[in-house]
């Protein structure tokens, strides 16, 4: 029997993917793990590999539509096997790759009758801020289309904007976090001496790290300390990863992303700042990929280039923590019975109370604090 190739789960946040192009046609043979097609999630474009060898004998999704995680967008087999009945995302009676839309009453829908629309459809009117309650479909039966929900959205206020895809991914993500996760926060005052001294001498040599970069190895120095921190809950099972991967907030113009820096602790802060920039690169581009955002146990955000003592992070889902850091400023100090300037910063750490508890989030910022302060960031 042809074997489903369906489109796997591309994150916690993404409900539904993009098929930008497919790279196989109908007819042709393949192989396990040959690319068939381009899938563009929220924040970035990935390639659909075959889970099964033999013959592409017939896409169900055309390039341009959408397809939501577990959905069937192919079958492969063998020249003239057939494929399985209609799926939910497959029927006989339309052109492939639309979702499918409710059956359409013969009759335009009484007031107060439930709103003929499809799924593509209702999520287009989303999007796009549009009430389908106030919508007259056009379509047969008084179903709502595409093109009402465009019209409408067309005859809109000007000053209503929608959120982008990506935009419109994090808010949900980071709002299924905040319901669904029960988050604490605490902080800490760090003296950057040691690190501003670090920065001084690599400059001199022409490598100096960013902040971003100490800190990033600093969280790792301080969850080899504390491995809990890496951990995280997936239903009542505390999953403890290889490596520590660390995810670094991005902001590009009005979007933010959070590509994963992996194997921290194996990296010193060279090789770090070099692969934060590349990525910055990236994001800039638009070619980071999806792999690239998964897999990390905490979070990054530094906002210390603007003038912003402090603030609060939200914890992305599938993180155990975040860590926020504000802006360095010099303030007077008891440094051995005598007052100092000295540069300090906030910082903020925002965890998941289910698996991480006050006292192990404070050991966690003890030790970053040591590591900072004693610049040991080897």
């Amino acid at each position: 029997m042809a074997v489903a190739i369906r489109l796997p789960d591309m994150g916690t946040a993404v409900e539904q993917c993009k098929l930008l192009a497919w790279r196989v046609e109908e007819g042709a043979r393949v192989k396990r793990g040959d690319v068939l097609a381009e899938i563009e999630t929220d924040k970035a474009v990935a390639e659909l590999e075959s889970a099964a060898e033999g013959v592409l004998l017939r896409k169900t999704v055309r390039a341009g539509d959408h397809a939501r995680p577990g959905e069937v967008l192919a079958y492969v087999g063998e020249p003239g096997e057939t494929w399985p009945g209609p799926t939910a995302n497959e029927q006989p009676d339309i052109a492939p790759g639309h979702l499918r839309p409710e059956p359409a009453p013969l009759a335009p829908p009484a007031s107060g009758a439930p709103l003929r629309v499809s799924p593509v459809v209702r999520n287009l009117a989303a999007k796009l801020g549009i009430e389908l309650g106030t919508l007259r479909g056009t379509g047969a039966g008084g179903i709502i289309t595409r093109e009402d929900v465009l019209a409408a959205s067309r005859a809109a206020p000007v000053n209503a904007e929608p959120l982008s895809r990506s935009q419109l991914a994090a808010a949900r993500a980071l709002l299924k976090s905040w319901r669904e996760v029960p988050q604490f926060s605490m902080s800490i005052t760090l003296d950057m001496t040691a690190a501003q001294r670090i920065r001084a001498q690599s400059e001199a040599e022409g490598q100096r790290p960013s902040y971003d970069a100490i800190f990033l190895k600093a969280m790792a120095g301080a969850i080899a300390a504390v491995p809990l921190m890496a951990a995280k809950l997936e239903g009542e099972r505390v999953v403890r990863p290889q490596g520590t991967h660390i995810a670094l907030a991005v902001a590009f113009e009005n979007e933010l992303f959070l590509p994963v820096i992996r194997d921290v602790e194996r990296k010193d802060l060279r090789c770090l700042s070099s692969e934060i920039a590349a990525l910055s690169s990236q994001i800039r581009s638009g070619r980071l990929k999806t792999e690239q955002m998964a897999g990390g146990c905490m979070a990054l955000s530094n906002l210390g280039m603007y003038p912003i003592e402090a603030f609060e992070g939200i914890i992305f889902p599938g993180h155990s923590a975040i860590l926020t850091l504000g802006t360095i400023q010099k303030k007077p100090v008891v440094v051995d019975e005598r007052v100092e300037i000295r540069p300090l910063a906030t910082a903020k750490l925002a965890a998941d109370h289910r698996l991480i508890n006050g006292r192990t989030a404070a050991e966690f910022l003890s030790k970053l604090k040591v590591i900072i302060e004693s610049g040991n960031l080897t």
